[in-house]
């Protein structure tokens, strides 16, 4: 009787197991077919044709859904599309391989793209079982890259720097790695964590660093006597690591009287020279905004300095205000070519930099360097966050040929397929044309679609033929773009404007950057931009109240129109004249940890806060030509 039950018992699991897990197996004389497409997309593969790999096997698995090559399928277009950068297509083949058929190349592909895509918990879920798989060094090297990046934006700093150990060892350019481990033990890191940093690799280089950083720590809070004791313990070890000068720069501050003037803060920008007009428009904001609150407040002084000056290097001035005036922070530089240098010897100086340049990478050279500038980025991200939000999911593009367009190009690319969208097409025109045919008809071409290989004809038992079955469709096709980004200023698009609708381009939204935004761009070309959507930093039409305020108050002091330098510098000097207010910023660490800190501002150009990289968190506005004025979208 007890056989007789566990007999059934086990049929039912077995059942219930077989039921689990799909069938992938084909009967009859499909097995053949199927057999030699599969291998024909591999082999594609391997001979490096991804685009015809790719037709074929998106094709293989729509005819063969149940064969026993399918999850190995998957796997291969899930590499192709990751080898494309389009990661959310390539999750869509990879996620449907089940549990059981998910070789550990699949998982970490899935994982990997899942970080691309912004879900990093998937990802860790996805990844961390695989650190026990026996994988090749490129797999294992890719794998804690994953895992470190999912940490990074988990804000989970102390197992990012895990991963980071254990990738030192095996990478071909150990300096990137501990760069990395630089930026997060400057900026990432609560004090509790950064000691234990410090104890938990102590005699390797991370460890090195996390004590370099706490001695940082230690001088910028004016506990001279405990960051001179760490920074002795360093330098005396055995140990070797990348910022040793660095470490010794620091034990000299230590030892000098370090006070600082709460009434001050220093302005590097170029007062002579080429760029000196650009210099006092921002001046211009600064002041505006430093007479408002000495009205009201305990004074506050602009220490200028001349960035045009040749005769003294940035980082000389960025000293001199640092250790002469006592300054608790600097704005500036406004020019790419020297503020790289001002920042990094802001960050050796400890004292917090806040840069209007737009030069790229610069909010990541350290924890004291802070940047409110409009970036190409945020144009970007907010022009394609409108339009995927709009129902826009196919996008062309239509550039100049310079450094400009192809900056522009390569991020709005990143951006929409980020988002999940489609790229039609990338199209280029010299800089200086005029006569614009040529790129349109190319825009215009509709044959984008690869068409999969004929299906063999069949026959049943009988010798009748077998009706071709209607294929299920995977995802979405290729379509018209929706919408057409030209990242140009208004000159040119005043001039292009009309001859995109002259040859055929009509029912398409066309996608601007702020060098759209002109008045005399719209006397132009306004009839033909209704479908046009822009963005700026600046609108000065805004019906925001702090926005009018400012322009209102600008017209009055100077008799003209602000520019987007001008507000840019009235928030900057705004932000940090209300830091200065702050009774509990006693040292630049508390000025530092407030400004990092803020949230919800208010700015006239845009700016919310600062993220967690010292980068200006910004809400821009979308524009737009209605009755041939320039109006806000909302």
């Amino acid at each position: 009787m007890k056989q007789r039950i566990y007999l059934v018992l086990a049929c039912s699991l077995l059942l219930l197991f077989s039921a689990a897990i799909p069938c992938f197996a084909v009967e009859g004389p499909l097995v053949a077919t199927a057999i030699v497409e599969f291998e024909q997309g591999r082999q594609l593969y391997q001979s490096g044709d991804l685009q015809r790999s790719l037709a074929v096997l998106r094709t293989y698995v729509q005819r063969y859904p149940e064969h026993l090559q399918v999850p190995a399928a998957y796997t291969l277009i899930g590499q192709i599309f990751s080898r494309q950068a389009r990661y959310k297509d390539a999750l869509l083949y990879l996620e449907r391989i089940p549990t059981a058929f998910r070789t550990p190349e699949a998982a970490l592909l899935t994982g990997f793209a899942q970080v691309q895509t912004a879900q990093f918990s998937a990802a860790q879920q996805q990844l961390l079982p695989l650190l026990e798989q026996p994988l090749d060094q490129p797999d294992r090297l890719r794998l804690l890259q994953a895992l470190a990046d999912a940490a990074v934006n988990l804000e989970q700093s102390l197992q990012a720097l895990v991963f980071l150990q254990q990738l030192l060892p095996i990478v071909a350019n150990p300096a990137a790695i501990l760069e990395r481990a630089h930026r997060l033990l400057q900026s990432r890191l609560s004090e509790v964590d950064l000691a234990e940093a410090a104890f938990m690799w102590q005699g390797t280089a991370i460890g090195q660093d996390a004590r370099l950083q706490q001695a940082r720590r230690a001088l910028a809070q004016q506990q001279r006597d405990k960051a001179s004791q760490l920074l002795q313990q360093l330098l005396t070890s055995s140990v070797t690591f990348p910022y040793w000068q660095e470490a010794e720069l620091l034990l000299q501050r230590a030892a000098v009287d370090s006070w600082f003037n709460r009434d001050s803060i220093g302005v590097l920008l170029p007062l002579s020279g080429r760029y000196a007009s650009y210099g006092e428009l921002v001046k211009r904001g600064l002041n505006l905004a430093l007479e408002e609150y000495n009205q009201l407040n305990f004074p506050v002084r602009f220490i200028y300095r001349d960035s045009s000056n040749e005769a003294v290097s940035l980082a000389q001035l960025v000293s001199s205000l640092t250790d002469d005036d006592k300054v608790m922070a600097i704005i500036g530089p406004l020019l790419g070519d020297n503020a790289e240098a001002a920042a990094v010897r802001a960050q050796l100086e400890l004292v917090p930099l806040l840069t209007l340049s737009q030069r790229a990478g610069l909010p990541q050279l350290g924890d004291f360097i802070f940047r409110d500038s409009l970036t190409a980025r945020q144009q970007v991200e907010a022009l394609v966050a409108y339009a995927i939000q709009t129902g826009h999911i196919s996008f062309s593009v239509l550039r100049p040929e310079n450094r400009l367009g192809e900056e522009m190009t390569r991020l709005f690319i990143a951006e929409v397929r980020q988002r999940g969208g489609e790229i039609i097409d990338v199209v280029s025109y010299p800089e200086n044309s005029t006569d614009f045919r040529k790129q349109i008809e190319a825009l215009l071409w509709e044959d984008h679609v690869l068409a999969p290989p004929p299906k063999p004809i069949e026959y049943d038992e009988e010798g009748n033929l077998v009706p071709e079955e209607e294929l299920p469709e995977l995802e979405y096709p290729l379509s018209p773009s929706h919408a057409l980004f030209i990242p140009d200023y208004a000159d040119r698009i005043g001039q292009l404007a009309p001859q995109l609708q002259f040859y055929g381009i009509k029912d398409v939204t066309l996608l601007g950057i702020n060098g759209w935004n002109s008045a005399e761009l719209v006397r132009r070309s306004g009839r033909f931009l209704k479908q046009a959507v822009f963005v700026d930093g600046l609108f000065s039409d805004s019906k925001i109240p702090e926005v009018r305020q400012f322009v209102e108050r600008y017209r009055q002091k100077y008799q003209e129109e602000p520019t987007l330098l001008e507000a840019q510098a009235f928030d900057v000097a705004n932000t940090l004249l209300r830091i200065m207010d702050d009774a509990s910023v006693r040292n630049r660490d508390d000025f530092r940890r407030k400004l990092s800190g803020l949230r919800n501002l208010r700015g006239v150009a845009g700016t919310t806060g600062f993220d967690e990289l010292g980068e200006a968190i910004k809400q821009l506005y979308l524009l737009k030509v209605k009755r041939n004025r320039i109006v806000e979208l909302n």
